[in-house]
């Protein structure tokens, strides 16, 4: 445990080269030791490690040469990237600390410093084997691919499927009163707002005198023609207009509200990572789902949409 202690201190005391980024690992602890000695699996090759931020009692460390190597405590982790300047940590905790995990994401978040998570915390939150997800998921290359295949594809569909357009429009009109489309504010990628197009499958001002609610099953609000749209997913067709213009893709995890994102952040570990990347007309989560109308049942759609990003 010393020599990797003084291995730090030495990596620390370098001066910091211009073509490195500089990264902290929060965990003085046994984790945080393990994700330094290992540090060609948690980094990319430009980065470095400068140092520890302590997020409470630190153990297996030589408490002399604690104070040396940490640059400080999570709190003031604003502050401690403008002075070490790092962009980025590592959050190197048990699995058992969820809320710990979900408490330092969201000061993450709010100070605008990007974060990873050792793997082994998803196995026990979400049931899935992860490595750190917040690697660079796709060269820009590999965008621009999927951009092509995502244009191609949805322009296709767009055309091939026009007369469906209006068998489903005549229906609508005809089972109940009020426009045949609608759209609605959604958050996307890294937060961005959109607006999302679907085929009406609810009563006209359904959320006018209850807000804000997530459709269950047998939900009262949705009409007979809806019924059928929202179980053959019918009712997301004109999205290919949003997968054209450039706010989703075919394939990812499903935009949510405004309202709801922000309750989830909130009450949900994790939820906040589904926004790392564009959102998708249809997703591992609606295959394997259905609705999810509790916390619970949004936990569970996280596990696969952050298993598709992976």
């Amino acid at each position: 445990m010393h020599q990797v202690v003084n291995a730090r201190l030495q990596t620390v005391d370098q001066p910091n080269q211009s073509s490195h980024t500089n990264v902290a690992i929060v965990g003085v602890n046994r984790i945080g030791l393990y994700v330094f000695n290992n540090s060609k699996t948690y980094l990319r090759r430009n980065e470095k490690v400068i140092g520890f931020i302590n997020e409470g009692p630190s153990i297996d460390i030589n408490p002399d040469l604690v104070p040396s190597i940490v640059l400080g405590n999570i709190k003031d982790i604003r502050d401690l990237g403008r002075k070490f300047k790092f962009d980025k940590v590592i959050i190197a905790l048990d699995s058992r600390e969820a809320s710990k995990i979900h408490n330092i994401i969201r000061t993450c978040n709010g100070n605008d410093i990007d974060y990873e998570l050792v793997s082994d915390f998803y196995d026990v939150v979400y049931g899935h084997a992860f490595q750190s997800i917040f690697k660079d998921i796709f060269h820009p290359s590999d965008f621009t691919f999927r951009r092509a295949i995502d244009l191609m594809v949805s322009i296709l569909m767009f055309i091939f499927l026009l007369p469906t357009w209006l068998i489903i429009a005549i229906g609508i009109k005809i089972d109940s009163p009020g426009a045949v489309l609608y759209s609605q504010e959604r958050v996307g990628i890294n937060g961005k707002f959109f607006r999302i197009f679907k085929f009406r499958s609810m009563q006209v001002d359904a959320e006018k005198s209850s807000g804000p609610q997530l459709a269950t099953q047998n939900d009262p609000r949705i009409t007979r023609i809806g019924t059928i749209l929202r179980k053959t997913r019918l009712d997301e067709l004109p999205q290919l207009i949003n997968v054209i213009t450039g706010d989703m893709s075919l394939i990812g995890p499903r935009p949510e509200r405004p309202y709801f994102v922000e309750k989830y952040k909130r009450e949900v570990p994790f939820y906040v990572n589904r926004l790392k990347t564009k959102p998708g007309l249809t997703g591992l989560a609606q295959v394997e789902g259905g609705y999810d109308p509790s916390n619970e049942d949004v936990k569970n759609k996280i596990s696969y949409d952050l298993y598709y990003i992976e």
